[in-house]
């Protein structure tokens, strides 16, 4: 064998020997020098998917009296539902129990010559509602939302001067999730680009659970259309404890909201797991006329088409 033909063998051997050496490292390190990055790997993952979202009403009636230091009722101003949370969910066979407490403020002109104003209160007022949510199983997660839709009152100065018997009508809204776990490939974090309906306000069904919060005013009957309240003149003002309610949950949302989000899905019902009715792009101005989860029910600009939107892809304050 001449030189020129040891030197050519001897290339090949070489070029043999790496290619060799590519074809025998792991997959891993393959992938690391084809695209620079590490080879996906199998990973199992736990995914949370909503069951079903269902909603109740609740009449909650009771008898709220003066108390004994006070004087007689007159006339009835107001009555306030102050503030309403959720406090216990318990998810059973197709059933979702769900319990909480409300406070309510009555405002009234006594019944003294110079006819001033009164407020007394009553604590801790127990509701309890069961929603059917089919399929659901105690070992379920559940969440739940609630708002005042309306207040009355009725006061009958000729049969007891001191007892206004109040009527509260409560929406129960409740979530069931479940838990599935899935087989993916771990990939390398990347940055996450536009916006994504994602609802975080997903609680253990151990969890205390605040009622709705979009308003710093309290639900009355005035406001509801409950009650009848006639006019009186300059009085003079006596309140017991604080008039601000400090917290409160309006009857329902009103006003608008303007879209921030690139090319929006309206669905049937306040969650990502109920189908699409139609789709709103940037700037779009919408009537919102209620609010369950974190999501508004629109009216879009046609006037006819309702449907859920996510709150975080929206602005607006008007409610």
């Amino acid at each position: 064998m001449d030189d020129n033909t040891r030197v050519a063998s001897a290339s090949t051997d070489t070029l043999s020997s790496n290619t060799k050496k590519v074809a025998g490292v792991t997959t891993t390190e393959s992938a690391e020098l084809l695209c620079g990055c590490p080879e996906p790997s199998l990973e199992t993952i736990e995914v949370e998917q909503v069951l079903g979202a269902e909603m109740a009403q609740r009449v909650v009636e009771l008898d709220m009296f003066v108390p004994a230091q006070k004087p007689d009722i007159e006339q009835v101003v107001d009555v306030y539902v102050k503030e309403v949370e959720i406090t216990k969910i318990d998810v059973i066979p197709d059933k979702v129990v769900v319990r909480g407490e409300l406070e309510v403020k009555v405002m009234y002109v006594a019944d003294l010559p110079d006819q001033p104003v009164h407020a007394f209160e009553k604590r801790h007022i127990r509701f309890t509602r069961d929603i059917e949510v089919a399929g659901a199983e105690p070992d379920m997660k559940a969440t739940a939302d609630v708002t005042v839709e309306f207040v009355d009152y009725d006061f009958h100065c000729h049969h007891d001067r001191r007892k206004v018997h109040i009527t509260i009508v409560l929406k129960i809204w409740t979530r069931v999730v479940t838990t599935t776990e899935m087989d993916v490939f771990a990939l390398s974090p990347v940055d996450e680009i536009g916006v994504f309906e994602s609802n975080t306000a997903s609680t253990s069904s151990s969890d205390k659970v605040s009622a709705s919060q979009f308003s710093d005013e309290s639900v009355s009957a005035s406001e509801t259309g409950g009650g009848h309240i006639e006019g009186f003149g300059e009085q003079n003002v006596i309140v017991t404890g604080p008039m601000t309610p400090t917290a409160g949950t309006p009857t329902t949302a009103s006003g608008t909201v303007t879209v921030t989000g690139n090319t929006v899905n309206i669905r049937t019902g306040p969650g990502t797991n109920f189908p699409i009715v139609a789709k709103v792009n940037r700037g779009a101005m919408l009537t919102v006329k209620e609010q369950a989860f974190g999501w508004y029910r629109v009216v879009l600009p046609d006037g006819n088409t309702t449907g859920w939107i996510a709150s975080w892809l929206v602005t607006g304050n008007s409610f």
